[in-house]
């Protein structure tokens, strides 16, 4: 359950108009400050947070049909489209009409009946609810295998999807994770994107599943996704910065344990999902993070190529704004002195096994103009998994 402010009333009026505020349900988080008359002044919950972060998530239930006010307490709490609503619990997402996103920090909602209960957040939340909903889809498909990478460190199973060739030695290994920040949420609906995509029985994808063994991480911070925490800058370091020294969370040390065994001498793959800041230049496309490695830079361009010029699905991708070299931007050393990523990691397996390691930034709300929707990045995965059969050299 999220762990933030649980539930803040306000008395609007002397016919008793009542606006409740709570975040205790899995991936809730808010902060609010208060609520004066018609509007709720609100933020996210930072607790283990280092700095500033962005990530909020709460339910608003309103005892009268009205129109209400949400004012962000301070800047770059919204995307450059505002903010997303649900009216079914979170199962499905929307972003606010144009004319309630009044401002970068103001949105308002009109809530049309009593006791009208709207889920309202940054983006599009996923938890483990999403992915059981998800693989229901799958029930009883033998080629998918729920597993669990592990325990987590308040209890909860970490899931592990394998996916794939049995065999002993197959083509190659691909190991594909999201969520090593909890609140980068849009990764989730690309994973599933890739599974759907990898179990269609198109001929292409039958043959990459013929020959490669897959597994699929959903949430490195499960903890971090169902008590709506940040995850990023996580003190004393987050699940991205976990990979120097000893690891101090069970998942990325069960990670570090578990794949060299996995792979053994086949050659492997590695993907980690993420999504970038929330808004501004190199956070409102999609795109690859250069690796520090030129050889395995090298590959990466190869799989950026192959993307752009083969991709079908709405979600624009572009080979030009698609890669960011290692050095550029905020893609340096500097990046990274709390702790190794899982990409350096992985890196140091190369010549040893690694094929290709890579990180993708998907955007939280506008890709190149355009609007990001669970749909389109859902469609963006499958995009990607058909581009890495390509780079693969399998199923053609």
């Amino acid at each position: 359950m999220g762990q933030g402010q649980r539930e803040l009333t306000s008395v609007s009026s002397p016919h008793a108009a009542t606006l409740g505020i709570d975040a205790d349900f899995p991936g809730g988080n808010v902060r609010v400050e208060q609520i004066i008359a018609d509007t709720v002044y609100f933020g996210p919950d930072l607790r283990d947070t280092s700095g500033e972060w962005f990530y909020w998530n709460f339910r608003a239930l309103s005892s009268i049909p009205k129109t209400w006010y949400f004012k962000a307490t301070k800047s770059n709490l919204m995307t450059g489209l505002g903010a997303a609503y649900s009216l079914d619990g979170g199962e499905t997402w929307h972003w606010l009409d144009r004319n309630d996103h009044l401002s970068d920090r103001l949105f308002s909602f009109t809530f049309d009946r009593a006791d009208q209960a709207v889920r309202f957040s940054m983006g599009m939340p996923y938890t483990q609810r999403d992915l059981a909903r998800f693989l229901t889809g799958f029930q009883g498909d033998h080629r998918i295998a729920l597993d669990e990478l592990c325990i987590s460190e308040r209890g909860r199973s970490v899931e592990k999807l394998a996916i794939g060739s049995r065999s002993a030695s197959p083509s190659y290994n691909v190991l594909v994770t999201a969520r090593a920040h909890a609140c980068e949420m849009m990764g989730n609906y690309v994973m599933e994107g890739m599974i759907s995509a990898l179990l269609s029985e198109t001929p292409e994808m039958k043959a990459l599943a013929e020959q490669v063994s897959f597994w699929f991480i959903p949430f490195l911070d499960k903890d971090g996704v169902e008590d709506g925490d940040q995850g990023k800058n996580r003190i004393p370091r987050d699940h991205n910065r976990d990979y120097s020294g000893e690891s101090i969370y069970a998942s990325t040390r069960s990670l570090r344990e578990q794949v060299p065994k996995w792979v053994g001498y086949v050659p492997w793959v590695g993907i980690d999902l993420h999504n970038p800041w929330i808004k501004g230049e190199n956070n409102e496309w999609i795109y690859f993070v250069g690796n520090a490695n030129p050889a395995i830079s090298s590959e990466q361009e190869r799989l950026v190529e192959i993307l752009a010029k083969g991709h079908r699905g709405p979600m624009k991708f572009t080979e030009n704004e698609g890669f960011l070299p290692f050095g550029v931007a905020w893609n340096t050393g500097s990046n990274y002195d709390q702790g190794a990523s899982f990409g350096q990691w992985a890196a140091g397996f190369h010549g040893r096994g690694l094929k290709m390691v890579t990180t993708l930034e998907f955007p939280y709300a506008l890709n190149h103009g355009q609007m990001v929707t669970t749909e389109g990045a859902h469609a963006f995965g499958v995009d990607l998994m058909y581009a890495l059969g390509e780079y693969l050299d399998i199923g053609k």
